[in-house]
């Protein structure tokens, strides 16, 4: 045992060892439709006037992400959706970020944000208190993921989600330790996984890291340093340039916990490499959409 808190001791110390890093890029506005969508605000805002759409949905960004839907998935899964929805007005939302900051705190410390859950849950009662007749589906990428699954457990009254829909969900790296509510059957799951080059947050990806704290933060930062941003557009492009100040500024903040998670054996939760992030780049949210706009026409 007091090998055990040697080592951690040592990563505390470590850290203080890591460089500084400058602030982060400029914080993308959120309204900025390329990273956000507030189509719910009337509604949330009290408007009784307020129109309600055929298919309302609400998305949960990832870790690091920028506006209330990021740019990796959730801003591109909307654009997809709404262009495919001929004849299905559709309103799409994104988590607060006023409740819901994606920082990775939140999703080491907590197994994804319990602030990002309860916003989530009370934007679903309101939508579903106001509109009883829109079908609701809850969407969520990466610690959003676990955001929404964990919203099922504040979701009131609200009757009409018929949907839960997760991209490169990490619920496997966190089922040992802690309990998600359970879905009700009559929400049905979508779920999105990159296989054939393994995300190794929701695969049994192997990829030799160093079993070191901040080896392992050098080489993930390394990864990304690599990275190959052909087929990005230009939001992604922005946000691999924040991505590479925030991941290892965050992770030095959470070295202890990092330490833990590597004795545990929990060193999976931490991988947030490029392939955890393409699924609004390989063609994934286009099956998603097709999945989510055939599952409204037949609930």
């Amino acid at each position: 045992m007091a090998a055990k808190y040697a080592v951690l001791l040592s990563f505390a110390t470590t850290c203080l060892a890591l460089p500084s890093t400058v602030p982060a890029a400029a914080i993308l506005n959120r309204r900025d439709p390329a990273v956000s969508s507030n189509d719910w605000d009337p509604v949330l805002n009290g408007d009784e006037a307020a129109k309600c759409a055929d298919l309302a949905v609400i998305f949960a960004r990832g870790t690091f992400d920028e506006g209330n839907l990021g740019p990796w998935v959730g801003g591109p899964f909307k654009d997809t959706l709404v262009s495919k929805a001929s004849g299905v007005n559709v309103a799409f939302q994104g988590v607060s970020v006023d409740d819901y900051p994606a920082d990775l705190a939140g999703y080491i410390e907590d197994g994804g944000s319990p602030e990002c859950a309860s916003s989530l849950g009370k934007a679903v009662q309101a939508y579903s208190s106001h509109c009883p007749d829109s079908k609701i589906a809850i969407w969520g990428w990466s610690q959003g993921a676990l955001c929404a699954r964990k919203s099922f457990g504040q979701l009131g009254d609200a009757t009409n989600v018929i949907a839960l829909g997760v991209f490169g969900d990490p619920v496997g790296v966190w089922q040992d330790s802690m309990e998600f509510p359970d879905i009700p059957e009559s929400t049905k799951v979508l779920s999105y996984c990159e296989k054939t080059t393994p995300d190794p947050l929701c695969t049994d990806a192997s990829e030799d890291f160093p079993q070191s704290a901040t080896g392992f933060i050098e080489r993930l930062a390394e990864i990304w340093e690599q990275v190959d941003s052909t087929h990005m557009n230009d939001a992604q492009k922005d946000a691999v340039k924040d991505l590479l100040v925030q991941l290892p500024k965050q992770a030095k903040d959470e070295i202890i916990q990092l330490g833990k998670d590597i004795l545990g054996g929990h060193l999976r939760r931490w991988m947030l490499t490029p392939e955890h992030f393409w699924y609004g780049i390989d063609g994934t949210i286009d099956t998603a959409a097709d999945d989510l706009l055939k599952l409204y026409g037949s609930a």
